[in-house]
């Protein structure tokens, strides 16, 4: 019983990079067997269920961005930087899942720690699912006394979502991933240039249906 509740909790982790001026193209196979987990997708055998997923990544060009510039909130939907990608249920899955978006590797200039830098998740109808900013990013190690405006810090690992994203078996859903540093006409922001920002998004996702034993 123990070992079963063990292979329930085990999840499944699918890594996204992010890659500055290269089109991505990422797919693989993760399994899932609720009574049999195993890390070969080669299903051998599954008593109960069976979680299949793939994800695949396009459009990495703009997010890892070296010179981030102001832009208005009308102008985000053609001028934030964006990846889309897709997540999906395989025909092989007999029970539902979720998944989580967390952001690592993150290198973010001392600058841009700001509630100005904004990033925004959104599902294939356009709505906005998940949003926040860089303002209470956490900094791995301490800052150094006189250390420029400007200097690259490495940044601890972000959760992008509180409740994971439903993603029904058999299903292929698309979701956009943007980034973009807010004007405020009213706020002279002449601190928040020159700075940059790169990072790679990480997926984990599980099972959710309640089988029978």
């Amino acid at each position: 019983m123990d070992e079963k509740k063990a292979n329930k909790k085990q999840l499944i982790k699918v890594v996204v990079l992010v890659v500055a001026l290269i089109v991505l193209a990422f797919s693989g196979t993760y399994a899932y067997f609720v009574n049999s987990a195993s890390q070969d997708p080669t299903v051998t055998s599954a008593k109960s269920g069976v979680f299949k997923i793939e994800s695949s990544l396009e459009n990495t060009s703009a997010i890892r961005n070296p010179k981030l510039v102001l832009i208005s909130e009308d102008q985000k939907d053609t001028k934030a930087d964006k990846l889309t990608f897709t997540v999906t249920s395989t025909s092989e899955s007999t029970v539902d899942g979720t998944f989580n978006l967390y952001m690592q590797d993150i290198q973010l200039t001392k600058n841009l720690y700001t509630k100005y830098l904004k990033w925004e998740l959104l599902n294939e109808e356009g709505s906005i699912i998940a949003e926040g900013d860089f303002e209470n990013a956490i900094r791995v190690g301490e800052a150094v006394e006189g250390e420029a405006k400007n200097v690259i810090t490495d940044v601890e690992q972000m959760s992008l979502n509180n409740t994971g994203i439903e993603i029904p078996k058999n299903k292929t859903k698309t979701y956009t991933f943007r980034m973009y540093l807010l004007n405020d006409a009213n706020k002279n922001q002449i601190d928040l240039t020159e700075g940059s920002f790169s990072g790679r998004l990480y997926l984990e996702a599980a099972p959710v249906s309640n089988l029978n034993p």
